[in-house]
């Protein structure tokens, strides 16, 4: 079914359990692009194909998904989405109608909001705790800094993002980041300098 959409009053998130992460977190600023999320805006999914499970509970979205809920939009090549159909238990459910509980993404994952974003192979929102967890070579774009790791937890309540580490050519588990100092202008107040572009 090309370009099927799905609108729920639930919000948009994502949550993942990386089994066996060993790493050192990471910290970054509390106040984020992808703090104050609005949770009680609709979310609107599009995609190349829809498939629902015949209990009505699951539907997934197959081919360059995408997912927009207030700012904050999710690309991916394939979600599945757990909602709520208000049957009761035993009974079959062939509406999409509901509120969203989960929603977990696989293959080139890509977040953003108001200019930040973040990306994974993989990422699951759980929409209870407003937690978005991604994992696999890790990227986060925040102003002009830039954090690569293995696993991303992002609150989209407070904003905190912790990042731990990936394997490096000596084997450790490090968290990599570049980060560019604030500038003062003409006027004086600090801003952030672009950071330079990576040499490959």
């Amino acid at each position: 079914m090309p370009n099927g959409k799905i609108l729920s009053p639930s919000t948009l998130a994502l949550a993942l359990l990386l089994a066996s992460a060993v790493a050192v977190p990471a910290a970054l600023a509390a106040k984020t692009g992808f703090s104050n999320h609005d949770a009680k805006d609709p979310i609107e999914f599009s995609a190349d194909r829809l498939e629902v499970q015949k209990e009505g509970s699951v539907a997934m979205f197959l081919g360059k998904v995408e997912a927009i809920q207030g700012d904050m939009t999710l690309l991916s090549d394939e979600v599945r989405v757990y909602y709520e159909t208000g049957a009761k238990s035993g009974e079959a459910s062939s509406s999409l109608t509901g509120s969203v509980t989960r929603i977990d993404s696989r293959g080139n994952v890509r977040i953003t909001s108001r200019g930040d974003t973040a990306e994974g192979d993989w990422a699951v929102y759980d929409v209870g705790r407003q937690l978005v967890t991604m994992g696999g070579r890790v990227v986060l774009h925040q102003g002009g800094s830039v954090v690569r790791g293995s696993r991303l937890e992002l609150n989209l309540d407070t904003g905190q993002t912790r990042v731990q580490g990936m394997a490096s050519t000596q084997g450790d588990q490090r968290v990599r980041g570049e980060f560019t100092p604030a500038t003062k202008t003409k006027e004086g107040t600090a801003e952030a300098k672009p950071a330079a572009p990576k040499k490959n």
